[in-house]
């Protein structure tokens, strides 16, 4: 089994984690400002730069460290419990290089072959968007939906509307920061300082090799593998990079239980009584706990068979994609769970607007809203494959 270090490299994911653990009071000391500006501060990206967490995907031959996939949950984990948004950024960017792997090599060259520390954004959503072939390209024009931390990124990655011989389809695309505009109007309650305001595009040229279609970056053969041998990149993309809001929503519901119960040691209600000695107290941090404990647990299950399958080169079965895309997703909902039954239990205390538990369940709703981690999306392809019907779709 993969024990997290990189050969090429020499870092491995315990440092990462390390370095994770020392930032992260620095983040929750400017988690207010962020929430005030709706995005990280200059000095946060820089931090996240140099630290090498948006690196952790990327390939080693352009200036990444290429950690085994998955390592992005057990780091973003560590970040988001500093701030909920800059977990959220560390992995999301994290899978944003990952996919951009699987990419023409010439289009990877493109956005790291002069700048190994460039940031790729995404944008996926693309309702409000269109395009039209050319002889060696795409002419794109319209309107995408939440890009977090866009105001950071050199380059977005965005859901491409083609048409096909087969009618619509779609394709990914990268697009230098020349290109788009960022819109400011990311007014959000749960990561609010994600910055994932929508990007616009206005008759810009996308050249083929920059682009990938969904079926080609859904390969282990993909493009990008040519150059990217390693087992990183040795895994199927669709339902696998569900992994990455579960970072996150466990690095989130861990700091909610540490600083209720630490919180409640000192409480007395307005009877006086002791509040951590009140028995239905003790039931919630107990259920709470083991819903926190259940969910890490089949995140980290899930984290060592996709890195043994990539170690052997011997793929993944289509029951095992869903069930890491169903799972994914009942990580939020144990989490969700537990971090309510806590606030709950807070009464009018934990209504304060700076009070730790609020500011990270809203931010914990806000990572479970990404289409990646709704569990009425997320596990129903699942039950369709245990009924014997067939799914159509991505994930």
């Amino acid at each position: 089994m993969p024990d997290g270090a990189n050969q090429r490299t020499g870092v491995e994911e315990a440092e990462i984690i390390r370095r994770a653990g020392v930032l992260a009071p620095v983040l929750k000391q400017r988690r207010a400002q962020a929430l005030h500006d709706r995005r990280l501060s200059d000095a946060t990206i820089a931090d996240l730069i140099s630290g090498g967490f948006f690196k952790i995907l990327q390939p080693a031959r352009l200036g990444g460290l290429e950690l085994p996939y998955g390592a992005q949950v057990a780091i973003s984990a560590a970040v988001a419990e500093g701030c909920g948004a800059a977990g959220w950024l560390t992995s999301v960017v994290a899978t944003h290089h990952w996919m951009l792997a699987k990419f023409d090599p010439k289009a990877q060259d493109d956005v790291w072959g002069k700048a190994p520390d460039a940031v790729t954004c995404s944008a996926f959503g693309f309702a409000e968007a269109k395009s039209a072939p050319t002889n060696d390209g795409y002419v794109a024009s319209g309107r995408w939906t939440y890009s977090s931390g866009s105001h950071a990124a050199a380059w977005a990655m965005i859901g491409l509307p083609v048409e096909t011989p087969q009618g619509p389809g779609r394709k990914f695309a990268l697009v230098p920061r020349a290109d788009f505009q960022v819109l400011d109007n990311w007014r959000s309650v749960g990561l609010r300082g994600s910055g994932s305001n929508d990007i616009v595009l206005k008759d810009v040229f996308i050249p083929s090799y920059r682009t990938i279609g969904y079926d080609a970056i859904d390969r282990v053969d993909s493009p990008g593998a040519v150059v990217n041998t390693g087992a990183t990149y040795r895994l199927p993309t669709f339902g696998v990079f569900n992994l990455t809001g579960v970072g996150p929503s466990l690095g989130l519901a861990r700091t909610v239980l540490r600083s209720f119960t630490d919180g409640m040691k000192q409480r007395r209600n307005v009877t006086g009584a002791k509040i951590h000695e009140l028995q239905s107290i003790q039931m919630r941090v107990s259920q709470a706990s083991a819903e926190i404990d259940a969910a890490h647990l089949i995140a980290n299950h899930h984290v060592r068979e996709l890195q043994a399958a990539a170690q052997s080169g011997r793929g993944l079965a289509r029951e095992a994609v869903l069930k890491v895309q169903r799972d994914c997703a009942y990580v939020g909902h144990l989490t969700q769970n537990a971090v309510a039954r806590l606030v709950e239990a807070m009464g009018a205390g934990g209504l304060n607007e700076e009070n730790d538990a609020q500011i990270n369940q809203a931010d914990l709703k806000g990572v479970c809203s990404h289409i990646t981690m709704g569990w009425d999306a997320n596990c129903v392809p699942y039950g369709k494959h245990l009924l014997g019907l067939e799914h159509k779709g991505l994930i």
